[in-house]
């Protein structure tokens, strides 16, 4: 390998036939850490001329004369590599150091190696007391690459559909589980409620420490149990709302009038005081609201206090199961959780839990995105956002994210939308057009801000779910 020149923070590499990279390999050139992010064949002074030059010896009335020696050494040359590899910083075998201010290597014997991933990851310093198994690296000698489970901030999971972002997000979920960790899950399409079961249905390894909460259920079953919001959590006009109560009424007035009282309250309160309105039309009317209210099955007492602190002896999690809501009831439900949770942290009544949002721009409101971006963190609550779709998710969700697990996405709008993230460009961000589905790269705190690119290992004894449906197998 030879370094054919450089341009920016690029450095291009000449390889013969022989020498093969693949994208994603890292490369210590002189001390210069620089990562290949494109190969293509090499371009060179009368190479093109050679390849037309055999492209017409089919030609009946063509014929080549060129001497053998020359010929060989056209065609070997026809083969050689183009690598683009990106300047990661320098290495002095001791420290690691972002960036790059001097090119002090000579172009004719620089000495340039292909670095093992082992070298990265020793080189990264990525070790920790809490790290987990996630999958293996995708270089030529695949090595088991551990996720420091403590590195864990607001982290953004985004792949194109089927291209495994939900699995990994799973496989996250589960691991910290195992470390005895409590992740609160909000499942937009009920992809997380089997990890309780194992491949054949039945309670699995995670069966006791994975419970769902299902806003529609009436009963509780093994690995179910129903969610209802206490009416006191939610406001006059959010009751309004689903019970289809006309703002220009006297029926909304007079709910303002009870929802000024003090205290818990229940759809009981509510139906006592209702019955002591002189006006018999205000009174039937909102008599028939509470029915309505009542027939929803959202509103009653829950403790997810309770629920909580007993999953905290071992580590577990709390789906929260939206799928066949409407999107008004998503958003009580995920405002009523996340609230709760953030008082219980705010009191130090719970541990630090991790927060898990399936396509979040679904459900969570323009000042629920302020409180979680900016004060979740303080009070010790970590979100992850899942989405195939990152257009649609605020820029300050890229902006603060201090971890990008990204899988395959061929659109640049969805790339250009990634690159906002902070420690991200979109040169590096162009590998995710040529990996393999169930592949990712990995940055930020999870990696020092160095891209590895990670092949996601399958999980045994586990009901994952959640496979992108097909009309035809």
């Amino acid at each position: 390998m030879r370094i054919l020149n450089k341009k920016g923070d690029e450095i291009y590499i000449l390889c013969r036939p022989d020498e093969s990279l693949r994208i994603g390999d890292c490369l210590n050139i002189g001390g210069i850490i620089s990562q290949v992010i494109d190969v293509e064949y090499a371009t060179l002074p009368g190479i093109l001329e050679h390849i037309l030059r055999k492209s017409l010896l089919g030609g009946a009335e063509t014929e080549e004369n060129i001497q053998q020696e020359a010929k060989t050494f056209l065609d070997t040359l026809s083969d050689h590599r183009l690598a683009i590899t990106k300047i990661r910083g320098t290495y002095d075998g001791k420290e690691f150091k972002p960036g790059f201010t001097e090119l002090s290597v000579d172009r004719s014997n620089a000495s340039i190696s292909l670095m093992k991933p082992k070298e990265i990851t020793n080189m990264l310093e990525l070790k920790s007391k809490y790290m987990a198994d996630l999958g293996e690296t995708a270089t030529r000698e695949p090595m088991n690459f551990q996720l420091m489970l403590d590195k864990l901030g607001i982290n953004l999971v985004t792949g194109m559909k089927g291209s495994g972002k939900s699995y990994a997000a799973k496989k996250i979920l589960l691991k910290l589980i195992e470390s005895g960790k409590v992740v609160v899950v909000f499942d937009l399409n009920g992809e997380y409620v089997n990890l309780w079961r194992d491949e054949q249905g039945k309670p699995g390894i995670f069966a006791g420490r994975v419970r769902v909460l299902n806003p529609k259920a009436t009963t509780a079953t093994a690995g179910e149990m129903p969610l209802r919001i206490p009416l006191n959590e939610v406001g006059y006009n959010e009751f309004a709302s689903f019970t289809n109560t006309n703002p220009a009424s006297q029926m909304y007035n007079e709910l303002i009038v009870f929802w000024a009282k003090k205290g818990p309250f229940d759809l009981d309160d509510l139906e006592s005081w209702v019955n002591q309105i002189e006006n018999k039309y205000v009174r039937t009317g909102l008599l028939g609201k509470i029915r309505m209210a009542r027939a929803l099955h959202i509103f009653g007492q829950f403790d997810i206090k309770g629920h909580i602190t007993k999953m905290e002896q071992s580590g577990g999690a709390l789906i929260v199961n939206l799928r066949g809501t409407r999107r008004k009831e998503r958003e009580v439900i995920v405002e009523f959780v996340v609230r709760r949770v953030a008082n219980l942290r705010t009191k130090k009544e719970i541990r630090p839990l991790c927060l898990f949002a399936e396509e979040a721009q679904l459900y969570v409101t323009r000042a629920m995105w302020d409180d979680i971006l900016t004060r979740m963190r303080h009070y010790g609550i970590f979100p992850t956002f899942i989405t195939n779709d990152p257009t649609t998710l605020p820029d300050e969700v890229f902006s603060l994210c201090d971890n990008l697990i990204s899988f395959k996405f061929e659109n640049m709008d969805d790339l250009k939308q990634i690159s906002k993230a902070k420690m991200i460009d979109i040169d590096t961000l162009k590998l995710l057009k040529n990996i393999e589905f169930f592949q990712c790269l990995i940055i930020g705190d999870l990696t020092n801000d160095f891209p590895i690119l990670v092949g996601i290992t399958p999980q045994k004894e586990v009901m994952m779910g959640g496979e992108t449906q097909r009309l035809f197998d």
